[in-house]
C-alpha cells in the first residue's frame, strides 16, 4: 500500500478518538453508516452511496455574504425561531449571491486493505468519487436521507448536469468485493470542500479520465490510488467530514 496521505491518518485517528461522533453519514438504500467501522454486506454497499455531513463539522467554512442559513436552519431549534425577531440582513442594495460562489464538496471512497488487511499492497483502490455536491435547501426531515436535524443531507447540484450521460459521478462507485477468504476491508469517505475552479469535469480532464461524464475510468487507475497526489494536485486542504465501513 502505498504511504497513506495525512487525511486518512488523521481522519482514522479522529475516529478511534471520537467514535461516536462521526462528521459523515453514509446511506446505502437499506443501510445508514452512522458509526465508523459499521459492517456492511457486499449486498447492501453494493450500490452508490448518498452522504449527510454534520452542521458542526461545516462553521469554519466561508458561505457568500457570510450565508449560514444552510447550516443554521438545521442546526436551531424551531421552537425558538418561532418566537425570535427575523435577523436576516438581505435588502434590494445586496447583490445577489453569485452561485458558482455556494461551497461545493467532493467525496472520495477508497478501499484501504486490498487485496488482504495484512498485505495491503494493491491499496488504497478507488471505489468512488462524487464532486459538485452541495448542501440540501430542501430538507425536511421526515422523508430525506437523513432525519437528524444535525445532519444536513448532500444532493448533486444540477447546474453541473451535462445530459443522459452524465450521473453524476467523477468515477462511478464499485462496490465492495473483497476476497472471500479475506478478513474485512476498511472503505473510508472523505468529503472535502472544493477549492474555487475545482469541478468534477476538471477533475476528469486533469487526471486524464476522459471528458465524458458517465463515470467510467480503468481499473489500473483505481489501483494503488495516489490519494496524497491528488489531494496535492487540486489544491484540497484539509477533510472536512469523512467516516468508515467494513466490508
Amino acid at each position: 500500500m502505498r504511504n497513506p496521505p495525512e487525511s486518512i491518518n488523521h481522519l482514522l485517528d479522529t475516529l478511534t478518538n471520537n467514535p461516536s461522533s462521526p462528521s459523515l453519514r453514509i446511506h446505502f438504500p437499506t443501510e445508514t453508516v452512522s458509526s465508523p467501522g459499521q459492517h456492511l454486506s457486499t449486498t447492501t454497499s453494493a450500490t452508490p452511496p448518498s452522504f449527510s455531513v454534520s452542521a458542526s463539522a461545516l462553521h469554519n467554512l466561508k458561505f457568500p455574504n457570510n450565508d449560514l442559513s444552510p447550516v443554521s436552519s438545521h442546526t436551531s431549534d424551531p421552537d425558538d425561531d418561532a418566537n425570535k425577531p427575523s435577523t436576516s440582513t438581505k435588502n434590494e442594495d445586496q447583490p445577489d449571491i453569485n452561485p458558482l460562489t455556494i461551497p461545493r464538496f467532493l467525496i472520495t471512497t477508497l478501499d484501504l486493505d486490498p487485496p488482504f488487511p495484512s498485505f495491503p499492497v494493491l491499496g488504497p483502490v478507488l471505489h468512488g468519487m462524487q464532486a459538485d455536491l452541495a448542501l440540501s435547501t430542501s430538507f425536511t426531515g421526515e422523508d430525506d436521507i437523513d432525519t437528524d436535524k444535525q445532519f444536513i443531507p448532500l444532493e448533486r447540484d444540477t447546474r453541473f448536469n451535462l445530459g443522459e450521460d452524465d450521473i453524476g459521478e467523477v468515477a462511478r462507485y464499485m462496490g465492495p468485493s473483497p476476497p472471500g477468504w479475506s478478513e474485512p476491508h476498511r472503505y473510508v469517505c472523505l468529503m472535502w470542500q472544493q477549492p474555487e475552479g475545482v469541478t468534477g469535469d476538471k477533475i476528469r480532464e486533469e487526471m486524464g479520465w476522459g471528458g465524458a461524464r458517465d463515470g467510467k475510468i480503468g481499473a489500473w487507475e483505481r489501483v494503488r490510488f495516489d490519494q496524497g497526489g491528488f489531494e496535492e494536485r487540486f489544491g484540497l486542504g484539509e477533510v472536512v467530514a469523512g467516516n468508515y465501513f467494513v466490508c
